[in-house]
């Protein structure tokens, strides 16, 4: 079984690896995660060893066959450069690709943002290093993935075969640039490129949000058979009606919804006791229990399986024929560090 939405936090020890901003350490939902993940009881030097631990631990136990665990690329200013003062969520491509190198389990989940002067070059170098799977966060870092500047980045991805992960559904874990964004009918644009695009979050909100982008998501499944969508974050308390309305769409909706949890977020057992059949003891492990909740809604045979074969094994030669770029060097985040 695959998790195809999970995520690995860099404190900021190394800015090169990743960190998360003062502002964003600070924030309620940041201090609220370490208190219920029981970080500090976590084995490491530094808070980002006990984060990568805690991860590789949980993944090890659990029933999990395996994860893809996603880098978070920067904001970035119009020159395509680093913007330092913008970006509050920082996770280097090499640092998950490392990741997937040492542990059978993961797999890289590479971020680009397609601002970003060189994202064809990162485009083919991540895909070069084996990741199959490209995030662009929609909101954090500022991306309108129906821009027309963007159609060489998606014919490059088309070319590799990559499957491109968008946000969508608003964002509440971190600063945002634009709510708009994350619009699943926004996503014509790489669709119409014929690439597998996976809507993460379904395009589902919160009850306090000032709009729902879930009726879109629904909208765009019908009208595009490459269009997935993942169940990541929809356990938790603040989305815990998004299932209910996912189980009551049409059977070639639910063939395409993917399993993904958004882990380090945890589920919320409360609403779901009597339909999962929680009992006391049976399991803590929060993948786990993610995975049986979303389970007992029973969106298809092939809920939890079916990204696995995206992931096998291709080389840049075997997808498009040509030599992989030389590697490029990631965003230097050193520069990063004051932001």
């Amino acid at each position: 079984m695959l998790d195809i939405h999970t995520h690995v936090f860099c404190w900021g020890e190394d800015p090169r690896q990743g960190f998360l901003s003062e502002e964003t350490r600070r924030r309620w939902l940041t201090r609220l995660i370490v208190r219920l993940t029981g970080l500090d009881r976590e084995p490491g030097e530094t808070r980002s060893d006990q984060i990568r631990n805690r991860l590789v631990r949980q993944l090890d136990e659990s029933s999990l066959s395996r994860a893809v665990v996603l880098a978070q690329d920067a904001v970035y200013r119009d020159d395509g450069e680093p913007d330092t003062k913008r970006t509050h969520f920082y996770v280097s491509n090499d640092y998950v690709l490392e990741l997937a190198g040492r542990h059978e389990k993961i797999l890289a989940g590479c971020s680009i943002n397609p601002l970003r002067r060189d994202a064809l070059e990162e485009l083919e170098r991540c895909a070069a290093a084996g990741s199959r799977l490209i995030k662009v966060h929609t909101a954090i870092q500022g991306v309108d993935p129906s821009l027309p500047a963007f159609e060489p980045f998606y014919r490059l991805a088309a070319e590799l075969d990559v499957i491109l992960m968008f946000h969508t559904g608003y964002e509440h874990s971190c600063r945002v640039i634009s709510q708009k964004f994350t619009d699943p009918r926004r996503l014509v644009r790489p669709l119409d490129h014929g690439l597998r695009v996976i809507a993460a979050h379904c395009g589902t909100c919160t009850s306090f949000d000032r709009e729902d982008y879930y009726p879109g998501f629904v909208e765009m499944m019908h009208r595009y058979p490459n269009l997935f969508g993942d169940t990541s974050i929809l356990a938790t308390w603040p989305r815990w009606r998004a299932l209910g309305r996912l189980a009551r769409e049409s059977e070639s909706l639910r063939s395409r919804l993917l399993h993904g949890s958004d882990y380090p977020f945890p589920p919320a057992r409360g609403p779901y006791i009597r339909r999962a059949g929680f009992r006391p003891g049976l399991t803590r492990n929060p993948l786990d229990i993610d995975l049986a909740i979303k389970q007992s809604f029973e969106f298809g045979p092939d809920y939890a399986t079916q990204g696995l074969a995206w992931f096998e094994p291709q080389t840049v030669d075997e997808l498009s024929g040509r030599q992989p770029s030389p590697a490029v060097a990631t965003v230097e985040c050193g520069s990063m560090a004051g932001s």
